[in-house]
């Protein structure tokens, strides 16, 4: 059993996304003194990943924070490089610049790897595919793409942006009153079935309402060379243009444990098995659902288990994973809610209500990063990215 940690805790953090930063927004305000924290990320620019599939339709500058910026509200030490590894027994980690730094705690929160998983189509990741997708709606617009596939690789990709470009591109081109073809294909049997069957038939109405057709139980394989897409065992779907969202593998670090893709196996309380004082949450653990709630939440569970561990008076957290998102599809909005058990399965009936386009409503729900980026975290926005 792990011995309670000292006080003023050394605590590093690894990672520049959601889960880092919600972990050191946790810690900060349930540990206060009790801890020094240490931001540890290769990318000193924090971009609001949801946002991506919004910023695609609506134009605008990308949704980004400055690290360096966040690190200094936080009273925290930031370091711009990767993490190479991490010797548990000595309680240290190696850096990219060679640099070793010691800690008492250490959090991982690096991500995946988001890679091509239909070859041949356009993977949209982030914002950094955004300028891609630009000119794909425009080729819509124009009526130079008359049939669009939307497609999902496998099961280890979160599928909502898949969703959302389908709905935002139909909604757009309704608007402009363009004749297109748009279909999504996906391994979910029902569309967007983590959230469970209710929210899956509310998700389905709507895809038919915006006249986008749903195909599911497929996989993706790749792009023909007239622009069709095969699908696996199941022959193909005709389209002039086929995009897809990634598919995630882990990030293999040194002296961590994971799956044979990568994934890093954790408890109940995100402590990474079999090594001390290591921790690790969102995309890169071995639960099957990544999305930034989600790892949010994964990241407040540890935070409190750190501070509880230094003496800090925290309220117990409801074991309840709560999956919770917002499905944008033109000028109104789609929220889904569910609570997934251990293996990522709903569980409890699902609430999901329409509300009105709102651009400056949150696309991840976190307890501490929502309300920052909303309030003071503006101070740290990156002016253009």
């Amino acid at each position: 059993m792990e011995q309670p940690i000292s006080s003023r805790a050394r605590v590093a953090i690894a990672g520049g996304g959601v889960a880092a930063l919600e972990a050191a927004l946790a810690l900060r305000a349930l540990a206060g003194d009790r801890v020094r924290l240490t931001l540890i990320s290769p990318n000193a620019t924090f971009f609001y990943r949801p946002a991506a599939t919004v910023e695609t339709v609506r134009g605008g500058p990308a949704h980004a924070y400055d690290l360096r910026a966040i690190a200094a509200d936080l009273g925290a030490a930031y370091h711009q490089a990767g993490l190479e590894a991490v010797a548990p027994q000595q309680h240290w980690v190696r850096l990219a610049n060679g640099a070793r730094l010691a800690y008492d705690a250490l959090i991982l929160a690096l991500g995946a790897r988001a890679r091509a998983g239909v070859p041949g189509a356009l993977t949209f990741r982030d914002q950094r595919d955004v300028p891609q997708y630009r000119r794909v709606l425009s080729d819509v617009l124009t009526g130079r793409i008359g049939r669009l596939v939307l497609a999902v690789p496998s099961r280890d990709s979160w599928p909502l942006p898949a969703y959302e470009l389908a709905l935002l591109t139909a909604a757009r081109a309704a608007q402009e009153e363009v004749g297109v073809e748009i279909a999504l294909v996906t391994p979910e049997p029902a569309p967007l079935g983590v959230f469970g069957s209710k929210a899956s038939r509310v998700v389905g109405d709507l895809l038919a309402e915006r006249r986008v057709r749903f195909v599911g139980a497929s996989i993706p394989h790749s792009v023909r060379r007239d622009g069709s897409l095969n699908i696996q065992f199941d022959g193909a779907i005709e389209a002039d243009r086929v995009v897809a969202v990634p598919e995630l593998r882990g990030q293999r670090i040194t002296g961590v444990p994971a799956n044979w893709s990568g994934f890093v196996p954790t408890d109940a309380v995100g402590r990474v098995t079999d090594v001390t004082d290591v921790y690790a949450a969102g995309d890169m653990t071995t639960f099957p659902v990544r999305q930034g709630g989600i790892a949010a939440q994964q990241a407040d569970r540890i935070a409190h288990t750190i501070a509880a561990g230094l003496g800090a008076p925290v309220k117990e957290l409801r074991e309840a994973r709560v999956l919770l998102a917002r499905l944008l599809d033109g000028d109104s909005g789609l929220v889904l809610r569910t609570e997934l058990d251990e293996f990522g399965q709903p569980t409890k009936a699902t609430i999901e209500h329409y509300e009105p386009r709102r651009d400056a409503a949150p696309k991840v729900f976190a307890r501490y990063l929502t309300p920052y980026l909303s309030g003071h975290g503006a101070s740290s926005k990156v002016a253009a990215a």
